[in-house]
């Protein structure tokens, strides 16, 4: 039986990508031995040339899941003015989250989830509070939509705010040109649109602001960007950093290479939700969305029917038994988790698979509206 995973979290990958784990155990790589240096190299290499920024930022990774990368941002790139971080899903709030508890100084811009900023009370906030720094989550997969990253990008540098951007959700599946939006900071992952194990975080950082955060101390040591930075630019990393996640993600971006790169892989991704989202409306789902605020390209937010419990419609789904495969779907987050269900389209499926996962979902609704 295979488990097709409609989330975000982890899916099926690439056999090149596959095929690291079963050979790594053969001959693994010592962390500070020889080998290191040449693999951290082109890995960064590979992160900032794969999305065309290889002239302006550089990449500095770390051992982590992407919340790690969230800390490193906060921990290093916020200074004594503070941060204005703007919240309307799940991810905003654990950016506040992690600025909080880091003692920082964090004035909250809080909407409702998946509602749209507005760049004016941006603008009035920043000028009334004094902040050095503008968080922002670019793709919000608590409702599935995309924030402006680009306007809001133009008035951070208007207002010459430092522009940090979880791009988690994002990066290689959105359009993204990180000199076009003014980002200083993007905070990112390996497991998401890139297709690889959830072993590595990694930020890419604008590169004179690099060498500024180099002269500065981190709030985290093991987050420390500019040391970090420093230590990999020689080929060398402060910590024990895992090498077999190093060829992971080198194979995930050669495999992204191999298929069109990533304006191939967002034409990958339009083309699933296409499919799906016309099959939700056949269905007589009703997708969620806020005025201005486009969706995002790996995945759907949608209302529960009336009558029908999140847990009762992932189980059958869970269960399902044709064609020797089951689905797992995602519940919603925070304020919308009794009212919004949501459907993920990431990973190394074909279109087949999404069509059968369609009949699957209608028979299971068909079954739940008895």
């Amino acid at each position: 039986m295979k488990r097709v995973s409609l989330t975000p979290a982890v899916f099926h990958l690439p056999e090149k990508v596959n095929a690291i784990a079963r050979e790594y155990g053969k001959q693994p790589i010592v962390p500070r031995g020889p080998l290191l240096k040449p693999i951290l190299d082109r890995v960064r290499s590979k992160l900032v040339s794969s999305i065309g920024a290889a002239d302006s930022h550089e990449a500095v990774i770390f051992t982590s899941a992407g919340s790690g990368a969230i800390a490193a941002a906060m921990g290093s790139c916020v200074d004594e003015r503070g941060i204005l971080i703007v919240s309307n899903g799940a991810y905003g709030e654990r950016q506040v989250a992690f600025a909080e508890q880091l003692d920082l100084k964090v004035v909250h811009y809080a909407l409702e989830y998946g509602e749209k900023p507005d760049l004016e009370q941006i603008e009035a906030l920043v000028q009334k509070e004094g902040v050095g720094a503008l968080g922002l989550v670019y793709g919000a997969t608590s409702t599935c939509s995309v924030n402006p990253v680009n306007e809001i990008g133009a008035l951070a540098h208007r207002l010459n705010l430092r522009f940090i951007v979880d791009g988690i959700s994002a990066i290689y599946v959105e359009e993204l040109d990180l000199k076009e939006a003014h980002i200083d900071v993007l905070i990112s992952s390996v497991n998401k649109g890139l297709h690889a194990p959830p072993g590595m975080g990694f930020v890419i950082v604008e590169k004179s602001y690099l060498n500024l955060l180099a002269k500065q101390k981190a709030k985290i040591p093991y987050f420390d960007i500019g040391a970090l930075w420093k230590k990999q630019a020689s080929g060398g990393h402060l910590f024990t950093i895992d090498p077999r996640s190093l060829l992971e993600t080198e194979a995930a971006l050669d495999d992204l290479e191999a298929r069109g790169g990533v304006s191939a892989r967002i034409a990958t991704y339009q083309e699933r939700t296409q499919l799906l989202r016309e099959g939700y409306k056949k269905l007589g789902l009703r997708i969620f969305e806020k005025e201005g605020m486009p969706l995002e390209n790996i995945g759907t937010a949608l209302y529960l029917p009336e009558g029908i419990e999140f847990e009762a419609l992932s189980d059958l789904l869970a269960n399902w038994e044709e064609n020797d495969e089951c689905y797992e779907i995602y519940s919603a987050q925070g304020a919308l988790s009794d009212k919004v269900f949501r459907i993920f389209n990431m990973g190394d499926y074909d279109l087949d698979t999404y069509r059968r996962f369609l009949h699957a979902l209608e028979v299971c609704l068909n079954k739940l509206s008895k």
